[in-house]
Parts: structure tokens; sequence; C-alpha cells
């Protein structure tokens, strides 16, 4: 991998990389209740917890390789990893009954590959969508998640503009949009999924996808094509509706685990409130803003992403703790 911006190097330095063995990994398919699901892990198990990496909605385990890519460029590459493609998204193409998409089906099957690499412990980092699971696993199953690193959690807000989309546009409209758009698509089937293609074809993808990220003209270009690929309408309003009827204060009470939780200071589909709202469902958790970064702040800044979640000591201070918890 090499800098996406030489005369910038720390905004987005690496682009995304579907060659397993380019981030010191091995690839293979576990089958699963919800179908196959490719996994793609470190060759060796050192230790009894795994690294677990869950990407977001409209993603795939190469979300994660700029982190991975960050953690050895430091010195202190990441072990004992397992990044999924979650069922419906990458290559794994979920079960052929969609119905069977709910967010329990989803832990579980996380878990199970987990368990059938030979690990008995979890070290959960996710991305939104992700993130959101993260913190259902570790809910559910408070003995075997060791720590929860949440970058960019879907939380409160995205759960209100589900729940009551017109009610609730003001707290997150870009999402509330996003999901309208994708409902639509879905209708479309093939169709609709063309047109995002077009849409990329003649060049306006990276328009489209701009309020994701806070510099959208300096993101490299593999991460671009990875969302066009990635974009499968039924599965991201399918994931949506899994968490209507969620209680995050109920649920989260039970978690145990340390709690590390990121936002980029311009992400818009993570208001600030949702990231100190977590503190009232898990008070010890630690919270983090990374500045100048939008929603993706593990490719727009892994360094500084790896810093926040406790992977690496930080080598300095980017991150305004401080005005994060005030917010």
């Amino acid at each position: 991998m090499t800098p996406a911006d030489a005369s910038s190097p720390r905004y987005a330095p690496f682009g995304l990389d579907a060659d397993s063995a380019a981030s010191s990994l091995i690839s293979s398919t576990i089958e699963t209740e919800l179908g196959p699901i490719r996994v793609h892990r470190s060759p060796t198990r050192t230790a009894s917890t795994a690294i677990l990496l869950l990407h977001g909605a409209a993603g795939s385990w190469t979300t994660w390789t700029p982190l991975l890519a960050a953690a050895r460029a430091a010195g202190e590459p990441l072990t004992d990893v397992v990044a999924v493609d979650l069922p419906g998204w990458g290559d794994s193409p979920g079960p052929r009954i969609r119905s069977r998409l709910t967010l329990d089906s989803l832990a579980d099957v996380v878990w199970q590959v987990v368990t059938h690499l030979g690990y008995t412990r979890a070290d959960i980092t996710g991305h939104s969508l992700g993130a959101f699971i993260a913190l259902h696993l570790a809910s559910i199953r408070p003995a075997h998640v060791e720590a929860v690193r949440l970058v960019s959690a879907t939380t409160f807000s995205v759960l209100a503009s589900v729940e009551h989309p017109l009610r609730s546009f003001g707290a997150v409209p870009g999402f509330t949009l996003l999901l309208g758009v994708f409902r639509l698509l879905r209708m479309g089937g093939d169709r609709g999924v063309g047109l995002v293609h077009a849409v990329q074809k003649i060049g306006l993808l990276r328009l489209a996808v701009s309020p994701l990220f806070r510099h959208p003209l300096r993101v490299p270009r593999s991460v671009v094509d990875a969302l066009a690929l990635e974009v499968r309408p039924d599965s991201f309003v399918r994931a949506a509706e899994a968490t209507r009827g969620y209680d995050p204060a109920k649920r989260w009470a039970s978690i145990r685990c340390a709690v590390w939780a990121v936002r980029g200071d311009a992400d818009s589909f993570v208001p600030s409130r949702d990231l100190t709202g977590l503190l009232r469902a898990i008070p010890l958790a630690t919270l983090a803003e990374i500045g100048d970064c939008g929603h993706f702040a593990h490719v727009e800044r892994p360094r500084e992403t790896l810093e926040a979640l406790g992977f690496l000591t930080p080598r300095r201070s980017p991150l305004r703790n401080d005005e994060a918890a005030a917010r």
C-alpha cells in the first residue's frame, strides 16, 4: 500500500486492499446457519482471545486494511485477527430466506465463527453497524467479550431515525435520506444497483458519498470503488430494520468489559451527543473525538484511531477527549 496523497500523508494514507496476504492474513469460508461466511484471519492462533473486526453496512472486511497497515507501520501489528464479511456483505452471500437476518442471528453467527477458529474470547472492534453488533455481543455474552472498541457506532440517533424517520429527521438527516434511497433502490432490484454503478462510471459517486468523509477528494479511489461494490440495498434496509424496538439503555447495562468509542469531529452520521450518550448506558466507557475526520476514522485517520481505541500509545494527542465529554 502506498500513501494516497504524498502532500498530506496523514489523511487517508492507505487504500483498501482485497488481498488478504498483503495484510498478513489467510482466507477461509466457514459454514453457518446463515450460510457461508468468508473470514480473513491471522495464520497462527497465539492466544485465546480473537481480535474480531466487524465492518459497517455497505462494507466488507477490506475496510479494516488501512487500520491493519497503520498498525504494521507503527511496528505493532495486530495478532489473532479475525475479520469477517458479515452475512449479505462482501463474499458472504447471506441466507436465502432474508428475514433470518436478525440482530440476534448476526451476533450468533459471528460468535460461531470465533469459536470455530478455536478462540474462547473476543476483543471486538466494530465500525457503524459492526459497532452496534459488537455492543450487542458484549451485552449477551459478557463473560466472553474482553473489550469493545467502537468507531462511529450506530446508536441513539440512528435508532430514533429508523423508528420515526419523519419525527427524528433532524437527528441524522444524512442517514435518514440514505435509508430512503436504499429503500427505493431495493424496489428496483438489479436496476437500482445498476444505477449506482452508472453513477460510479461517469465519475459522480465520489460526490454522492462525500458526506461520509471530511476530505472526499483525498480519499483513495479504492475506498470509493469499494462503497460502490458493496451497494446491497436489501442488506442495508434489513440491517436498519433489525434495530427496531431495541432498548440500548436496558441491553447495554449488562456490558462489563472495557469500552472505547470514537467518532470523527465531522461525522454527519454520528453526532457528538451519541458519543457522550454512551456514558449514560456504559458509565466507564472511554470517549474520544478525532479531529479533521468524518465517518470512516479507521480509513481517514487510521493511526489516530488505533491510539484512540487503546491499541497504540499516542505519540501525540490529536484527540479532544475533554471537548467530546463536555458535549
